[in-house]
Formats: structure tokens, C-alpha cells, sequence
């Protein structure tokens, strides 16, 4: 048996999965299939490759196609512990030959019985002599279809069935037979004496390595598969293994990973021999650099018993034997593969690690977030000290958007912590630093009511955070969540103080302290409010938020009356922008930022989101990763990116079921449902928006009712229901009004005129048309100026609506391709309705069909087509007028088009753009007579009957031109 694990479909559930980043390995192999059939010579092949690469993979597929093909394979493997034994390896190939063994002569067949030890034999037989009978019976073999001869862990051949082996492989030429021979580099064997053809197996490339972790362990975190990547290296075995000897809350990103990942016996096996064979203290000075994990020298001399002297002594062992190499430009020592690292560490006793996560910790006094994992690493039992450091540690990490390692670092100060109240306190922060992380069940357990019966108010407030992050994101209750923020603000500003603990001695807490805890919960109270949209909740979130931080009463303002404070809320918005200082963690960045989106100031401040998002992700702070991941959505579905809007859409929505966030998950479906409305999948919008009002209406959530409905009217819009339409948007924001806790409201403004105008509404579009102009929302960005000018256009008088639109379509700087779009069909449509500037409408509704073209907006696309055609009034029948009615590339375009191709399958064709093709296509419609490509075939037909004097010649018979 082989000792090597490959990456085959066991546990990856299929070969195709199993062989990610190998085709070109696998046409190697299909090449020397075909060799036989067509007169070729036998070959020999070792492929070459480190420990756990998936040469076994590779050579099971090999074996696996060699037999479709017809050939017989012979397959054995070299086994470590009969190395010594003669003709062990033989005794494996010739065993599944024994059969054919009555066709050689007498004399081959004793000495083939005498290698597998018969009865009969006399002695082992002399090594030439066993080799010619090995070469005659692959021969005789051969006579009934080629033979694959595929050898495994070729290092642990014997010697002597290598020899022979060699000598075969030297006499293949004629003879149908491949060797297949797969090895590990740098170990000498027989075979790699002989000039066999060498195949080097590399580690997986990046995209490939990715593809095969996921499929082989859905579910791991984002930032969890990162770290996975860089340990393995490409390498399969690793890929497979590693993830599997994570804890679940590792797993699933709620705590982080270790310093140093955990290896099973196969991985330790791919490079403990070496490590046995190293001195005591270069071991040492290994485990010191893998447990510091980037492989800094100053650090490592500096945690190093002796320091750097005794390091620089230790330090050559280890590179003698190819396990390191020091990096002297970059100051790094650097192992041959992150694997040494891991198997470092599981060599070494408990107490020997312990002692050098201390050290470690010494040495990076002024690298809090590095020295949480070195301090829980080197902790036993209860220690106030050490606990005390942890706290501070986790507090900062949470600071910074890294909640899984603030986790870590808080619950093990509580679990080392003497008295039971400081115990409480540090579960509570852990709790809430859990919530943020987004790992529910870790919440739920450490908000257990059993921690709570000594917690002070201001303990009891952190756990309360933390208990309704998961009551939202799990239950929805929004009403729950309020009473339970409600309660606990009360009591806390009634107590006065926190009755925070150190030591065991009640302290007071500073007064920073308990501001800085009201002001969370009272930003996540405001936050309720906005998911449910219930003017019952909101005067007691103002009663409560009076004397709030400066941002809280910024979202109280906002949601309070959007209507009459919205340029206001803009001013403010920039101005707390402006001033978060250059290190603001993820949490005040999105904060404002979803304020910022609201009021249409999405470009903006993107590339604050970006960081912001990237930061949480990396830190495993899972709510404002979403929260972040919505607002780039949002962003990049106004800039009219789509298919960039959804792809965020699906990332986070599968993290949210992973996770069980399912307020996060239908807030990102409502997404997804936005996109398929632009694009005009009702099915899926359907779909969508169904579930989500089946699991929000229940539970009085308005925002996720509001996001669901935008979607249903959007796609409406597009298929021309404009009653629907209407509806849904006024339930959105009736019409003249922008509710209070509705904001979202502002993006429906002009789908609620627009609606209500084609549906004979005049009243009601106009008084939306007076909301929008007293809020001031035109002057919000350029994009909400081009649509409250527009609807101010479609719903005003006939007399001034010429000069609204043009108003609307000269507005500069308005990076919203869709809604330009939307505008420029509404003018060309009025244009062609009241006989006005017909080239002025052909104009608008050409520029819109391009865009929502290219854009993959469908219904709308298909709108402009419709108003396009008929701009062109029918032709009259009779004969055809074909002199010089077509030039030769529009004969060509419309011959293409004609049998069904695509604009962009024509622009392929002959160089051209499709937004070209479509321009030339509706050139030809009305020199041809036609409003369609349906009559394209006839028109054509018709053209070629006229040039070709009565004589009907089909359009697609006609040469290209």
C-alpha cells in the first residue's frame, strides 16, 4: 500500500474535484495512451514531487484512463518496511501476473515462482535471470493489449527488485508496455539511475488550491480559508487535512486560528524523520520561530533562550538539513514549507511550548494583537495578572475589527480570572465581542443567565448587546430587542455608575466608560427602530437618545424626518467623515457609512467602505463585514455594476446561512431581487421577495418589507405594470411624503412618479414632485438632481416638460448609467407621443437602448426598441426600392442578424463593437420598412428577389461581403 494520501475523490467527492489544476497532467497521460495505437515505442515515466503533492492522484487517473482505453495495468506500491527484503516490489507485480505464467518457458516460469517464494524454488533466483523473466512475461502480457505498469512510492523499492526493474525499463522499446513510476524528490532509488522520461508534480496553484479547500470543506471562513492557502502551499494532503483539525469555532471564523496550526500523524510524517535527527537546541530554536509565525528575526533572537549568540550557533543544523533558510534581505527566517512549522510544534512536549509562547509574549510587549495568542497559549490556571493583560488585549483587538481574536482573548482572561465578578464582567465583553464576530451559538452560551446574578449594570449592558445582535439576527424580534435596550439604558443611567470590579475591589467606572457603553446601546436602539419602521417605537428612542454621542443623534436626525432634514444629514455626514481619525476601526466607518448610502452619497466615501469591509473580514468581525458588504452593494448597483453588486450579494448571503444571520441573509436577497428586477427575472424576484415578506411581516420588520417591495415595482416598471408598480411604491412612501425611519424612501422618488403618471395619477405624482423639491434631495448629488428634475418632467405640464428633461440630461457627474437610461427613454417616449423633434427622440432612445444593453436591463432595453421602431411609420406595400438601400457592411450586419445572432456574436464576427451593430440594425429597420428583426429574413428575401430580376434567391445564399 501506498504511505502517501493523495488528493483524490474520497474525500473531495469526485475526480473531478480531486484533480483541480492537473489537466495538464492528464493530457500527458491520454498522450501516452494513444502512443500504442499509433506504433509508438514503450516509455518510461517517473514523475517527481514532495510528500502529499497527489502524485497518487495522478497516478490513479492514469490507471483509471489507461484501462477505458483498453490496456491492462499492473499496479503496485514500495511499502518503507520491507525496503530490506529482496524482491518485495516484484513480488507485488509478478503476484498479478501468476496467471499468464504457463505461456513462458519452463525455465522463466521457475524462476518467476522463485521470486514469489513457491514451494518449488529451490533458492531466490540471480537477479539477470529474474530480469530477463520479467521483461519476457511483460512481453507474453503484452500479446493481449498494451500494459500500464504504474509504481508507487518508488523510494521504498527494494533494492533488488529496483535493479530489475531498471533493466526492463532500458528494454522497452517495441514493446506496448508504459512504465508509470511516481517518487518523492530528493530520495535515491534504482530506477532513477536509468534516463527515464521525468515529470515534476508542483503544488497546486492558487485558484485551484482554493477551488479544492472549498469543495472539500464548505463552510470554512473567508478569513480562516486565507490562512489555509498560505500554510499549505498548494499542497493537497494539506489541503484536505488541515481544515478537518480545526475546532468549530475555528472553522467557522468565530475564534482565530492558532499560532501554529495542528497536524494529524500524516502530516507530522511528511517531516518529523528530519526533525528527529536535529540537536536539542536547534529543535528549540525551531519551535521558537514557528511559534512566532512570520519568521522575524529580532523577534526570534530575542525570545530565544541566549539570544541571538546561541541562535546563530543552533541556526545551521536546521539548514543543513533543508528545513530553513534565512531571508538576510528581509530579515526573515523562512521554513522550506509552512507544513515544517506545524510539525515542528507537534513534536515537541506541552511544557516546551508553553514556555516559548512566554517568551514570545516578553518579546512582543509592544505588539498587543500578536501577544493575545502567546498569552493564551502560555496560560494554565487562574492568574489575574495575565487575565488583566488578555482583557486589555481583547479590548484593542476589538478596536481594531478583530472580534474572533478578541473573543479568544477575553473569554480565556474570564476563564483564568480569580473572582467570580471579574469572571462575569469579561464574559459579558466576550459575549458581545462574539455577537460581532457573528458566531450566534458562541453568544448564546456566554450570555447564559447564570453568569449574570453578580454582574454589575454596566456588565449586564454589554451582555444585552450582545443578546440582541442574536435575538435580530436570528429571531427578527425587533420588538424584544427594544424592550431589552429600553430596559437596561434605564437602569444603567439610573444607577449612576457601572460597579465595574478589578482585582476584586469595586472601583467606579470613569465616566468615559459608561458613556462610551450607553452610546452602543443606544446607537443599536436607533438601529431597531430602522429595521422595524414603527412610529410606536420612535418616541421613546428619542426620549433615550437625547443625550447621546454625536453619531447616534446623526442617525436620530436622519431617520427623524428625512423629508425635511436631508441636506442637513448630508452636511453632517461629511463633516463626521472628515473628521475619524486615519486608524477608525471598521465599526464608526460603518456606521456612517450606512447613513452615507441612504442619502446617496455612495461614491463618495467607497473607498472608506472598502477598507472598512476588508479590515472587519480580516478580523473575523462578521456584523460589520455585512453591514459593509450591503453598503458596497448598494454602491455598486446605483454606479449601475451588476453583475459586481450580486456577486457581493451571494458572497455574503452564503457567509449569513453559514453563520445562521438571518436578518443579514434576507438583507442581501433583497439585493440579489434588485438585480433580477433590472434584468427582468421575474421568477427570481419573485422568489425572493415572497420569502422575505413571509418571514418580515410577521415580525414587523418595515425595512425588509420596503427593500422587498422596491424590487417588485422596479421589475413592474420595467414590464410596463405600472398599477403594480404604483402599489408597491406607495407602500414604499405614500405619495407627497417621505416617511420618518425611512430613508431607503428616497431611492424610490422617481419610481413612484413615473408610475403614477402612467397610470393617470397626476395628483399624486405631482405631490412627490413638491416632497421631493422642499426636501432639498436634488441638491443631495447629482444623481438624485437628474431624477428629481426628471420626474419634476414627466409629471409636470406639457409646456415645460421639454425643458425638464433636457434640465435632467445635463446635470454632470452622474456615475448612474441604469437611471441616465431610464431617463433618457422617459424624454424619448414623450418626445415620439407628442409628435415633437422625432431625431431628438431617435437620439435619447438610441443612446438608451446602448446602455441598457450593455447593462443586461432587459425589459427596459426592449422598451427603447419598441419606442425606436415606432418612430418609423409602416411602409406601404408594394415593390421593393432596393437601388442603394443597403451598404454593403449593413447588408452584412443585417445578413448576420437575420439567422439569429446576437449583437455581440456579430460584433465578434467583424471586428466591430455591438453598440455599432446596434446603431447600423436601426438604420436598417427603416430602410428596410421593418420595426423588428423577426422581419428581418422577409425584408431581405424581398431586397434579393428585386436584384436579381424576379428570380427568388434566399438572403443566407448571399455571399458576405
Amino acid at each position: 500500500m501506498s504511505s502517501e494520501q493523495s488528493s483524490g475523490p474520497g474525500p473531495v467527492g469526485g475526480d473531478a474535484v480531486g484533480l483541480l489544476g492537473r489537466s495538464a497532467d492528464l493530457e500527458f497521460f491520454a498522450e501516452l495512451r494513444r502512443r500504442p495505437a499509433n506504433g509508438g515505442a514503450g516509455t518510461a515515466v517517473l514523475l517527481e514531487g514532495p510528500a502529499g503533492v497527489g502524485k497518487t492522484a495522478l497516478l490513479e487517473a492514469a490507471a483509471d484512463g489507461a484501462r477505458a482505453a483498453g490496456f491492462q495495468v499492473l499496479r503496485f506500491a514500495g511499502v518503507e518496511s520491507e525496503v530490506t527484503l529482496a524482491y518485495s516490489g516484484l513480488h507485488q507485480l509478478l503476484f498479478g501476473m501468476r496467471d499468464g505464467f504457463d505461456r513462458l518457458p519452463p525455465g522463466q516460469r521457475a524462476v518467476l515462482e522463485g521470486v514469489l517464494g513457491s514451494p518449488v524454488a529451490q533458492a531466490p533466483p540471480e537477479r539477470f535471470a529474474a530480469s530477463v523473466a520479467v521483461l519476457e512475461a511483460l512481453r507474453r502480457t503484452a500479446e493481449d493489449g498494451p500494459v500500464l505498469v504504474v509504481i508507487d512510492d518508488v523510494q521504498w523499492l527494494d533494492r533488488t527488485s529496483g535493479d530489475v526493474l531498471e533493466f526492463v525499463a532500458r528494454r522497452l522499446s517495441g514493446l506496448p508496455v508504459d512504465l508509470l513510476v511516481a517518487g518523492r524528490t530528493g530520495h535515491a532509488h534504482a530506477l532513477d539511475r536509468h534516463g527515464l522520461l521525468r515529470r515534476r508534480v508542483e503544488p497546486l496553484e492558487r485558484r485551484s488550491a482554493a477551488a479544492l479547500l472549498r469543495a472539500a470543506h464548505p463552510g470554512l471562513a473567508p478569513h480562516a480559508c486565507e490562512r489555509l492557502l498560505q500554510e499549505a502551499a498548494g499542497n493537497p494532503l494539506a489541503l484536505l487535512e488541515l481544515p478537518a483539525l480545526l475546532t468549530r469555532e475555528q472553522f467557522t471564523g468565530a475564534a482565530p486560528l492558532p499560532l501554529s496550526l495542528p497536524v494529524d500523524d500524516r502530516l507530522e510524517a511528511l517531516f518529523a524523520p528530519r526533525l528527529r535527527e536535529l540537536p536539542a537546541t536547534t529543535l528549540e530554536l525551531l519551535l521558537v520561530a514557528a511559534l512566532e509565525g512570520t519568521g522575524g528575526l529580532r523577534t526570534i533572537w530575542a525570545a530565544y533562550p541566549g539570544g541571538m549568540e546561541e541562535a546563530d550557533a543552533a541556526l545551521p543544523a536546521a539548514e543543513e538539513a533543508g528545513l530553513v533558510r534565512v531571508d538576510a534581505r528581509a530579515g526573515r527566517l523562512v521554513f522550506r514549507h509552512p507544513l515544517v512549522r506545524s510539525a515542528v510544534v507537534r513534536t515537541c512536549r506541552p511544557g516546551r511550548r508553553r514556555a516559548a509562547h512566554r517568551a514570545l509574549a516578553e518579546a512582543l510587549e509592544r505588539d498587543p494583537e500578536r501577544r493575545i495568542g502567546h498569552l493564551v497559549a502560555a496560560s494554565l490556571g487562574p492568574e489575574e495578572h495575565l487575565a488583566a493583560d488578555l482583557e486589555q488585549a481583547g479590548h484593542a483587538a476589538l478596536g481594531r475589527g478583530s472580534a474572533a481574536l478578541a473573543v479568544t482573548a477575553l473569554r480565556r482572561a474570564a476563564e483564568l480570572s480569580p473572582e467570580p465578578a471579574e469572571r462575569s464582567r469579561r464574559l459579558a465583553h466576550a459575549a458581545y465581542a462574539a455577537a460581532q464576530s457573528g458566531a450566534l451559538d458562541v453568544t448564546a452560551i456566554l450570555v447564559d443567565d447564570g453568569y449574570w446574578e453578580r454582574a454589575s449594570p454596566q456588565d449586564t449592558a454589554h451582555a444585552t448587546l450582545a443578546r440582541v445582535y442574536a435575538l435580530l439576527e436570528t429571531d427578527g424580534d425587533a420588538t424584544a430587542a427594544h424592550r431589552l435596550l429600553t430596559g437596561v439604558i434605564d437602569k444603567l443611567l439610573a444607577a449612576g455608575t457601572g460597579g465595574a470590579r478589578t482585582g476584586g475591589a469595586e472601583q467606579e467606572p470613569s465616566p468615559a466608560a459608561v458613556r462610551e457603553v450607553v452610546g452602543e446601546l443606544q446607537f443599536l436602539l436607533t438601529l431597531v427602530a430602522f429595521y422595524a419602521q414603527r412610529a410606536d417605537l420612535w418616541p421613546e428612542v428619542l426620549e433615550r437618545c437625547q443625550d447621546a454621542p454625536d453619531q447616534v443623534r446623526l442617525y436620530c436626525l436622519a431617520f427623524d424626518a428625512p423629508q425635511e432634514r436631508a441636506p442637513e444629514v448630508r452636511q453632517r455626514i461629511r463633516r463626521a467623515f472628515a473628521a475619524l481619525p486615519p486608524d477608525a476601526g471598521p465599526r464608526p466607518v460603518t456606521q456612517l457609512s450606512m447613513l452615507s448610502v441612504y442619502f446617496d452619497e455612495a461614491s463618495e466615501y467607497r473607498e472608506h467602505w472598502m477598507r472598512a469591509a476588508r479590515r472587519a473580514r480580516e478580523g473575523g468581525t462578521f456584523v460589520q463585514w455585512s453591514y459593509g458588504t450591503i453598503l458596497l452593494g448598494h454602491e455598486a448597483f446605483f454606479a449601475g455594476r451588476f453583475t459586481e453588486a450580486e456577486a457581493l450579494a451571494r458572497e455574503g448571503l452564503a457567509t449569513a446561512e453559514e453563520l445562521g444571520h438571518r436578518l443579514a441573509g434576507f438583507r442581501l436577497a433583497s439585493q440579489l431581487a434588485l438585480v433580477a428586477a433590472v434584468r427582468g427575472d421575474a421568477e427570481t424576484v419573485g422568489t425572493l421577495t415572497r420569502t422575505i415578506l413571509a418571514w418580515s411581516e410577521p415580525r414587523r420588520l418595515g425595512l425588509l418589507q420596503v427593500s422587498a417591495r422596491q424590487a417588485r415595482a422596479l421589475l413592474a416598471l420595467g414590464q410596463g405594470d405600472y398599477e403594480t408598480a404604483y402599489r408597491d411604491c406607495a407602500l414604499v412612501s405614500p405619495p407627497g411624503t417621505l416617511p420618518p425611519l425611512n430613508p431607503r424612501a428616497i431611492w424610490s422618488v422617481y419610481d413612484l412618479v413615473e408610475a403614477s403618471v402612467y397610470t393617470g395619477r397626476t395628483a399624486e405624482a405631482r405631490a412627490h414632485v413638491t416632497m421631493a423639491r422642499s426636501a432639498g434631495l436634488g441638491e443631495l448629488s447629482p444623481r438624485l438632481a437628474l431624477l428629481t428634475h426628471a420626474a419634476a418632467a414627466l409629471a409636470g405640464p406639457v409646456e415645460t416638460a421639454e425643458a425638464g428633461f433636457r434640465r435632467a440630461l445635463a446635470v454632470a457627474d452622474v456615475h448612474a448609467p441604469f437611471d441616465r437610461a431610464r431617463v433618457q427613454l422617459a424624454f424619448g417616449r414623450w418626445l415620439r407621443a407628442h409628435g415633437r423633434d422625432p431625431e431628438a427622440a431617435r437620439e435619447h432612445l438610441t443612446a438608451a437602448l446602448h446602455t441598457l444593453e450593455e447593462l443586461g436591463a432587459a425589459p427596459w432595453a426592449a422598451a427603447a426598441g419598441t419606442e425606436l421602431a415606432a418612430l418609423t411609420p409602416p411602409a406601404e406595400p408594394g415593390p421593393l426600392d432596393t437601388e442603394g438601400l443597403l451598404t454593403p457592411q449593413e447588408l452584412q450586419i443585417a445578413d448576420l442578424a437575420a439567422t439569429g445572432l446576437s449583437n455581440k456574436e456579430i460584433g465578434a464576427r467583424l471586428y466591430i463593437s455591438p453598440r455599432t451593430v446596434s446603431t447600423h440594425l436601426y438604420n436598417i429597420f427603416p430602410k428596410l420598412g421593418i420595426r423588428s428583426r423577426a422581419a428581418l429574413r422577409d425584408a431581405l428575401g424581398a431586397q434579393a428577389r428585386a436584384e436579381y430580376g424576379g428570380e427568388y434567391v434566399e438572403y443566407v445564399d448571399r455571399p458576405v461581403i
